[in-house]
C-alpha cells in the first residue's frame, strides 16, 4: 500500500480564549498543499506493527504518529496487524505544515482502504483527533474551517490551483512553547468570524483574510523567525506564518528573501 500525506498551511489562525479544561480554543482555516510524504505499508510475517524513515533524524520508536495511529486503528478493529511502514520523508519537521499529523491520516487512510472501510467514518473521526488536533483535517483534505481545537471541522470550496513558496528559516518553533509565549491579550477571549464571513473573504481576495495570532509570540522567540518575516514585509507579497511556525508561506514561486532560508515551491491541493 502506497498513499500521500499531504501538508497543510493555515491561511487563518485566532484564538478565541481557553476551554474550561484550559485548551485553547481556535478558529482557524486549513489548507492542503501538494508538498508531501510518500508512505508504504506492507504486510510482514513477523508480529507487530515496525517503522522506518528516509530522514535519520525522525525517531521511529513507539511516540511516532504513524505507529501511534496503526496501533489506534489495530485496537479498534480488534486483530492484530503485522506490518512495516516506511516513511519517505520531505516535508520540513518542527515547521507548522503538520507533517505528522499528515503522516498519522494517511496510515489511517491505508488500513481503512485495506481492510475495506471496516471503521464507520466516525470511529475513524474520533481515533483522528485522539492523536492530534490536525490530524482529522488530514483525513479529507482541501479546504476546511475548524474551530475548538482544531478538530470540528466544515468543508469548504476548495481553492483554486494557486502557487505558493515555503520558506523556513533556520530554527524550530515548539507548539508547546508558542503557546506558553502568548500575552493575555493574545489569549483572548474573542468571538469567532465564522466559516461565512471568512469564505467570503478568501473568494474576494485571498490575501485579505491571511492572519495568524501565534505570529508575534513566535517572533519574540526565535530571531531568525522575525528576520524572515521582515524580509517578505520587503519584498510586498502577501504571505504569513503557518501553524505555529517556523514555516512561512508567500503567494507566488519566488526565491529566498535572505541567506539560511531553504524554499519549496508548490500548489494548493
Amino acid at each position: 500500500m502506497i498513499g500521500t500525506a499531504n501538508a497543510k498551511i493555515n491561511i487563518y489562525l485566532e484564538i478565541l480564549g481557553k476551554d474550561r479544561s484550559g485548551f485553547h480554543q481556535l478558529e482557524t482555516v486549513f489548507q492542503a498543499i501538494d508538498l508531501n510524504d510518500q508512505l508504504h505499508i506492507e504486510e510482514k510475517l513477523s508480529p507487530g506493527i515496525s517503522m522506518s524513515c528516509s530522514d535519520p533524524q525522525l525517531s521511529c520508536d513507539s511516540d511516532n504518529l504513524c505507529l501511534r495511529a496503526a496501533a489506534a486503528y489495530e485496537s479498534a478493529l480488534g486483530h492484530n496487524l503485522n506490518l512495516h511502514i516506511h516513511l519517505d520523508k520531505h516535508i520540513p519537521m518542527g515547521g507548522g505544515l503538520g507533517g505528522g499529523s499528515s503522516n498519522a491520516a494517511c496510515v489511517l487512510r491505508l488500513l481503512q482502504e485495506r481492510h475495506e472501510h471496516a471503521l464507520d467514518p466516525q470511529t475513524l473521526h474520533t481515533i483522528a483527533a485522539e492523536l492530534g488536533s490536525d490530524v482529522p483535517f488530514f483525513l479529507y483534505e482541501g479546504t476546511a474551517w475548524a474551530t475548538g481545537r482544531g478538530t470540528e471541522l466544515e468543508p469548504m470550496p476548495n481553492l483554486p490551483r494557486t502557487a505558493l513558496t515555503i520558506l523556513r528559516p533556520e530554527c524550530s518553533c515548539p507548539t508547546p512553547r508558542i503557546f506558553s509565549e502568548l500575552t493575555d491579550k493574545e489569549r483572548g477571549p474573542r468571538t469567532a468570524l465564522g466559516k461565512e464571513v471568512l469564505s467570503t473573504r478568501i473568494n474576494n481576495n485571498l490575501a485579505t483574510s491571511f492572519f495568524n495570532r501565534l505570529s508575534p509570540a513566535a517572533c519574540r522567540l526565535f530571531p531568525p523567525l522575525k528576520e524572515l518575516l521582515a524580509a517578505l514585509e520587503h519584498t510586498g507579497l502577501p504571505h504569513l506564518m503557518s501553524g505555529s511556525g517556523s514555516c512561512c508561506f508567500v503567494l507566488g514561486h519566488i526565491e529566498a528573501p535572505i541567506a539560511n532560508v531553504s524554499a519549496w515551491h508548490c500548489y494548493t491541493a
